[in-house]
């Protein structure tokens, strides 16, 4: 069985050599330290001894924030210990990680016990080292001061940032400020949520491991947004089957949001409904049903949640903006201002995209090491290139570049500077260095709707349109609310048309036009594709149409557009027939 759980690692330091100089009194200090200290304060904070070997202490817990309770209380009490005359003095190190686990036979396995191995060795004697996501849990919950140790890399898995904790140090990192280099990153505020266990409605009991199912791979899927902070399962599913007041869960568990549900079977179909509440007010935000058939059940789960996951987002993002509204910049933190600056740039015209990129300005100013600021900057710069002058492009994809770059060097696994990067360089002139980063955004969150449109895009530009098309339909099933829908339709048009199913080009045309904040952009994908089809009426109309929208619009500027600097966006084969069609269509020269 998989599930999330904070790993606790502790370790005798110096057992070895304690051992060589007395071997009898060193484990009867191990065993009294054990007795004592580590089993009863596990127990006390609902964890689970998982071994005990040689020295070293590996548990369990539910909870982030028992884990790590749990651990300041051993080190605060060893160091109690170790302060009396008569006691041999024993010193701890711990590591604390989050992570997927797999249980067999009471044992766990996974990569998140060799995190929170690491995470142990790297501890000072009497101290605790915890991954970031571990950190990101602790919030306002604990008193737990802690100096950033920056990224690290921990055996095979990806880099991790490290934090790390001693007792007679936390008095003094309270006052006292970091290093520049160990300057701890803030926490921003981001939105909290818990997922309920989905409840089966179905007649057959059998189908609850299903549900239960779900519900660990919607959890799971949550978890990988960065920037959402997803309560593990084992503390969502102390509620399984009762009866709960949503507004006393969320105070339970220190969150904003609560995500519950329920699955029903009937045959060889499921349907699953699923709904985002408020936990302060219990309110009613958000709630979808989804309904399938019953063909591989994994896929399935995984395809459902990833759905949830990719609408979840701009859902919160909009409720979390609705909360500033009647606030100004300078009464608000970088976390706030960043939300508000999504606010604007999800309009998509030149003037929202200004206001965005002074408000992201504001947050990297206020918070330096702020990696989604950068990386969505990065993004406005991108979106200014397009909507703004076209002599500005090659400086915005400059500017893109290099911000994008600093936020992944802030953070590496963050999507949002990968998405930036991959698309200033497609448009730059390195498509394939952009298409190897758009999927970095994906390996880090499959749920990435910008991410799966923006791939879809770029494999447009290198002539892959059928690959891109697949990859825009993916971001169009995660998002099917997102904010920039026309430009979804507007490039699956564009690959249509780059394949000759001219029909289908018009067709996805005219619902990118039917968007509210369309542009230009699939005014002249329709009059190109009209002209290749030689539809003289309906060609007439629609060229009558672009110059409403755009009035300078001639085969020269439209042939401009694809251009980033030197650096055209499709291949010059691809131009001269777009051209060439709209010429044919009735664009002047």
């Amino acid at each position: 069985m998989r599930r999330l759980a904070a790993i606790m690692d502790a370790d005798v330091v110096g057992y070895s050599l304690l051992m060589g100089r007395d071997e009898a009194g060193t484990f009867q200090a191990l065993k009294a330290c054990r007795n004592a200290f580590i089993v009863p304060a596990v127990a006390a904070r609902g964890g689970r001894i998982v071994k005990q070997t040689g020295d070293g202490t590996l548990a369990e817990f539910a909870s982030v924030i028992d884990a790590v309770a749990c651990a300041i209380a051993i080190q605060r009490t060893m160091q109690e210990h170790n302060d009396s005359a008569e006691a041999q003095r024993l010193e701890l190190r711990i590591g604390i990680h989050l992570g997927d686990v797999v249980v067999e036979d009471g044992d766990i396995h996974g990569d998140g016990m060799a995190v929170a191995a690491r995470l142990q060795e790297m501890a000072p004697p009497g101290g605790i080292c915890v991954s970031q996501q571990v950190y990101d849990q602790i919030g306002t919950k604990l008193d737990f001061p802690a100096v950033d140790l920056g990224s690290r890399t921990l055996g095979d898995v990806a880099p991790v940032r490290v934090w790390q904790w001693q007792p007679h140090e936390a008095a003094e990192s309270l006052t006292q400020p970091a290093p520049p280099h160990q300057r701890p990153v803030p926490d921003h505020k981001r939105p909290s949520i818990a997922v309920l266990p989905f409840a089966n409605l179905s007649s057959a009991e059998e189908q609850e491991h299903f549900s239960d199912g779900f519900t660990e791979e919607l959890i799971a899927t949550l978890a990988r947004c960065r920037w959402l902070r997803v309560v593990a399962r084992n503390s969502s599913f102390t509620y399984k089957g009762t009866a709960v007041d949503v507004r006393k869960v969320a105070e339970d568990l220190g969150v904003k949001y609560v995500i519950e549900g329920s699955v029903r079977r009937s045959g060889n179909r499921i349907r699953i409904t699923a709904q985002l509440l408020s936990g302060g007010t219990g309110m009613l935000l958000w709630a979808e049903r989804y309904e399938r058939t019953l063909d591989d059940i994994f896929v399935l789960q995984d395809e459902i949640a990833g759905q949830i996951t990719g609408t979840i987002g701009p859902e919160l993002g909009m409720i979390e903006f609705a909360a500033l509204r009647g606030h100004t910049a300078a009464d608000m933190d970088a976390w706030n201002i960043y939300l508000k600056g999504l606010w604007h740039l999800y309009k998509f015209n030149l003037d929202d995209l200004k206001v965005a990129k002074e408000l992201f300005e504001r947050a990297t100013s206020l918070e330096p090491s702020f990696a989604q600021a950068h990386a969505r900057l990065a993004y406005v710069h991108i979106q200014l290139g397009w909507y703004g002058p076209l002599e500005e492009r090659a400086e915005r994809i400059a500017d893109a570049t290099a911000l994008a770059e600093r936020a992944i060097a802030l953070d590496s696994r963050e999507p949002a500077a990968h998405l930036a990067l991959g698309r200033a360089l497609a448009l730059g002139g390195q498509p394939e260095r952009g298409i190897d980063h758009l999927r970095n955004a994906l390996r880090l969150d499959a749920s990435f709707a910008q991410g799966h449109f923006a791939l879809g895009q770029a494999l447009c530009y290198v002539d892959r349109p059928e690959e891109g098309i697949a990859a825009i339909n993916e971001a169009f099933r995660l998002s099917p609310r997102d904010p920039h829908l026309w430009t979804f339709h507007n490039m699956v048009a564009i690959a249509h048309y780059q394949s000759g199913r001219l029909t289908e080009a018009i067709e996805s045309a005219r619902a990118s036009l039917r968007q509210e904040n369309a542009t230009f952009w699939p005014a002249m994908v329709l009059v190109a594709a009209l002209g290749a089809e030689e539809r003289t009426d309906e060609a007439r109309a629609a060229v009558a149409a672009l110059l409403e929208r755009r009035p300078d619009m001639t085969t020269k500027t439209a042939r401009a557009e694809f251009y980033f600097g030197s650096h055209a966006a499709m291949s010059e084969d691809f131009i001269d027939r777009f051209v060439n069609d709209l010429r044919r269509a009735g664009i002047p020269e």
